[in-house]
């Protein structure tokens, strides 16, 4: 190999290193320095062959609506034209330990929103759209995914940093944190 070829070798090999380094090195970032929150999950066990064991989560904010006894709560109101492929911002405000949701709006989030999820809409039906927030998968260890499968209450424990974006710090199962 010449000189300049393994030159040219070491540069992308150096680029991908850094590149894989910098994707975890953001998750790690937000776990560190983001902002905690609880959320509430209904979970469901799938396995994929390839990737392992784990659990898909979906939360209480996956399903929002116009009608703002939406699922029985008035927690929830839809701000704006929102469709479907839109990035939508869930304000949140923390009260007793758990989260209250004020608001859902396309675009940015409004100056006083302190804390909010930011996510996409995958489905609109009607005033009901349906919400990827990117922490609806956990993998867990084989095996293990039946117990939070068959759980009575499943919450998430996530850290939001300052753009919305969310990272699952962990689970607790039945009132207890999740040791995987």
């Amino acid at each position: 190999m010449t000189p300049k070829v393994k030159r040219l070798f070491i540069m992308v090999v150096a680029l991908q290193v850094v590149l894989l380094l910098s994707l975890v090195g953001y998750r790690e970032s937000i776990l560190i320095m983001g902002r905690t929150v609880v959320l509430q999950t209904v979970p469901v066990d799938p396995r994929d062959l390839f990737r392992g064991e784990y659990v898909v989560l979906r939360y209480d904010i996956t399903t929002l609506g116009r009608d703002a006894n939406n699922q029985g709560s008035k927690r929830y109101y839809l701000r704006g034209e929102i469709n479907e492929g839109d990035t939508v911002y869930v304000t949140l405000t923390n009260g007793n330990g758990n989260p209250y949701y004020l608001e859902v709006q396309a675009g940015e989030p409004t100056e006083d929103a302190d804390l909010f999820l930011k996510g996409r809409v995958t489905q609109k039906r009607g005033d009901m759209i349906t919400v990827e927030y990117g922490i609806e998968q956990y993998f867990v260890p084989e095996g293990r995914g039946l117990e939070i499968e068959r759980a009575a209450d499943v919450k998430v424990k996530v850290k939001i940093n300052r753009s919305g974006t969310a990272a699952i710090e962990e689970l607790i199962v039945d009132g207890k944190t999740w040791k995987p």
